[in-house]
């Protein structure tokens, strides 16, 4: 991947939530759902590293706030999220999804749809064909598809990620706090695989070439995307202390590819948008 020119810093003084990084990106604020560009009839698989809970029990709270009949469920193992409302949960087996989440949907228009109940609390998920019998025109689907041993950023196994084929929109998921931490095991879910993909060494500090590199290759952020669905990046916990890289960040990977690239909070649901088409700083909207 040919990475774009480097690009200048803001002044110190200016807030990471307004401002722009570069002559080829303007920063729009929006809502998760708003963002994505999805709603009834879009399965929304999230994968990758940080922020995948967060993600789907998100946009499932924004999606009852629309009126959208919702469905929250997995082709992995998840937990729980914290400080997050978490629709009714319904178990079922891939025999009888289909008819328990549509009673569900009737009863109370959301639903966290699971296999059953694991070790350490965790919830299990569904063949990924299952979930594509679950899609219809009239609500959203949002699916963790991905597993990451809590680690902020990662590179796919033989395995993973697992994809429902009907997905509309891929979100790949990043902790912005990896950046400046060892590529080891304490920061990085599969190091070595990363190490690989970037041509870099074990043990070398994750910056962003590193990152865009992984996000950007087929075998990295690119696996098991369907054909025509949107591939998006969501990069997350975009703090302070991190949020002049996690633009340039965005900046590579909407240069690299990504059909939408976000930047925030996924826990607090506002987002900002790294686009292509010129230099605007825009305020945050309020949704009330």
């Amino acid at each position: 991947m040919s990475l774009p020119k480097r690009v200048l810093r803001p002044p110190a003084r200016m807030r990471a939530a307004n401002w722009v990084t570069c002559a080829t990106a303007k920063m729009v604020r929006m809502r998760l759902l708003e963002a994505l560009g999805a709603g009834q009839g879009s399965v929304v698989a999230a994968v990758g590293g940080g922020g995948k809970t967060s993600l789907v029990f998100r946009l499932a709270m924004e999606a009852q706030e629309a009126g959208i009949p919702v469905v929250v469920t997995t082709t992995v193992r998840f937990t729980r999220p914290a400080g997050l409302p978490v629709p009714p949960v319904i178990e079922a087996d891939d025999r009888t999804a289909a008819v328990r989440c549509a009673a569900a949907l009737d009863a109370c228009g959301a639903v966290t749809l699971v296999a059953g109940e694991g070790t350490r609390g965790r919830w299990l998920g569904f063949d990924p064909g299952t979930i594509d019998g679950l899609a219809q025109p009239d609500r959203l689907i949002v699916v963790e598809a991905d597993g990451s041993a809590h680690r902020p950023f990662k590179a796919p196994a033989e395995h993973e990620p697992v994809i429902p084929a009907r997905s509309t929109h891929v979100v790949v998921c990043v902790g912005v706090g990896v950046l400046g931490r060892p590529l080891d095991e304490r920061w990085v879910h599969r190091p070595e695989r990363v190490a690989a993909l970037a041509g870099v060494a074990a043990g070398s500090v994750v910056d962003v070439a590193m990152v865009a590199r992984v996000l950007c290759d087929p075998q990295g952020g690119g696996k098991g995307v369907p054909a025509g669905a949107l591939r998006c990046a969501l990069l997350n916990q975009a703090g302070a202390a991190r949020g002049a890289e996690a633009y340039d960040l965005g900046r590579l990977l909407a240069a690299g590819g990504y059909a939408r690239v976000l930047v925030g909070v996924a826990h607090e649901g506002q987002v900002e948008e790294v686009r292509g088409d010129g230099v605007v700083s825009t305020p945050a909207t309020h949704h009330g």
